[in-house]
């Protein structure tokens, strides 16, 4: 297919972006120039960084760490935007951004709805397309709460986020003040995140966002417990988690959200992408948009062409036209526990392959499995066909197979 037969677009109330993936709201989208980057990168949109009415009462300079083994990108500190700069940025990138769809990133650490409308009206005049509401952020008064519950600070990000009633009071106010579309950019701590969502969407939001950023501890050196991972700090604390080892979790918000809210509701997947294939799998579970942050960090932005390429090569073979055509087609297929159909089988060793390194032998719940003449034997009436041993097995010489298929 050429690329005019691909329909990328897609939008967020009445404003449309040229395709589905945005720069989510983080270090990448602090400043003008990366912004102008983003737009020649070819993004749909981005999402400015974090701005706080009043002054935000926790903004340090940036301790970032990324454990690779882990796939684990994790933060204790970090700086956001005070309303001027804020303002600033979305005027500026308005002037330069053409083709790209700015999104302002917007969290209000006053203690009434009257602060929050005075914020999002200010957005609004600056000539923010999206108002993307902060209920998500884990590293302001949740990390708090969580560390220390004798503390009291205001309420934002995550520790309101989880109230579905404070969510709505909310995204009510600031439907009646602002013409453009309002996200409502949700926590998963908590548990309820579709819940809040609908109560987002029901007070009048245009699209809900996950986030699926966990509040967490990073791994320490058990011999130099008192010493954190982080240079240049001197203090363990918890951090904001994210890179892929949370896509899993991610693909769950958003397909919990999509199957709460229905169709039509507009809902950006955001959490763990860092390839094609994940940002194809969030839609597949209930996506319209794809938030990418962590991967920009360690990346950059010009994946996004490499990505764009394979997209359109994967929709041409399957038959797409567009982006919606993609989206939710895992929900049908995701089956509860009490629909599973299993049927019997059993392991089997390829004897020629197989080199006797006794690691299947170990597995710790099968006693299915021992060495004969120095080769892994599997026997079949023992085998509950669990699959641990085909998992494990360095030279792939275990296989299943199926009792119908092997009775033929």
């Amino acid at each position: 297919m050429q690329d005019a037969l691909f329909d990328l677009a897609v939008s967020i109330g009445n404003v449309t972006l040229r395709n589905p993936f945005i720069v989510g709201s983080g270090p990448t989208v602090k400043n003008l120039p990366q912004l102008e980057l983003i737009e020649k990168c070819g993004w749909g949109a981005a999402s400015t960084k974090q701005t706080y009415n009043p002054r935000p009462y926790i903004s340090y300079d940036p301790r970032y760490r990324w454990l690779k083994k882990e796939k684990l990108h994790i933060f204790t500190a970090e700086h956001r935007l005070d309303m001027e700069t804020g303002l600033r940025l979305v005027e500026d990138a308005r002037k330069k951004c053409k083709e790209l769809v700015i999104i302002a990133n917007y969290s209000d650490a006053g203690d009434n709805l009257d602060s929050w409308e005075e914020g999002a009206r200010r957005f609004e005049a600056a000539g923010t397309q999206v108002l993307e509401l902060n209920f998500c952020c884990p590293n302001m008064s949740f990390s708090v709460d969580v560390s220390d519950q004798k503390a009291h600070v205001i309420s934002s990000g995550a520790s309101m986020g989880q109230d579905p009633e404070i969510v709505a009071a909310v995204v009510r106010r600031l439907r009646t003040a602002l013409s453009i579309p309002i996200i409502a950019k949700i926590t998963p701590e908590g548990g309820r995140i579709a819940q809040v969502a609908k109560a987002a969407i029901d007070a009048g939001a245009d699209a809900v966002s996950g986030v699926a950023n966990r509040l967490g501890i990073a791994p320490i050196d058990i011999r130099k417990y008192k010493k954190p991972i982080y240079n240049l700090q001197g203090e363990n604390t918890m951090g904001c988690m994210s890179g892929p080892w949370i896509r899993p979790l991610a693909m769950r918000d958003v397909f919990e959200m999509r199957k709460l809210l229905g169709p039509v509701p507009h809902i950006n997947g955001t959490g763990g992408i860092a390839s094609m294939q994940d940002a194809v799998q969030m839609m597949m579970c209930g996506a319209d948009t794809i938030g990418v942050c962590t991967e920009t960090m360690l990346r950059g932005f010009g994946f996004l062409e490499k990505w764009m390429k394979a997209l359109k090569v994967y929709m041409g073979e399957m038959g797409f036209e567009a982006a919606r055509d993609m989206r939710d087609l895992l929900l049908p297929e995701l089956k509860s526990a009490a629909e599973l159909t299993l049927w019997g089988g059993y392991a089997r060793v390829d004897k020629a392959t197989c080199h006797g390194c006794g690691a299947c032998v170990e597995v710790g719940h099968c006693d299915a499995i021992t060495m004969v003449d120095g080769v892994a034997y599997v026997e079949p009436k023992l085998c509950k066909g669990c699959s641990t041993c085909i998992d494990i097995c360095p030279k792939q010489s275990i296989s299943m197979v199926e009792e119908t298929a092997a009775a033929r």
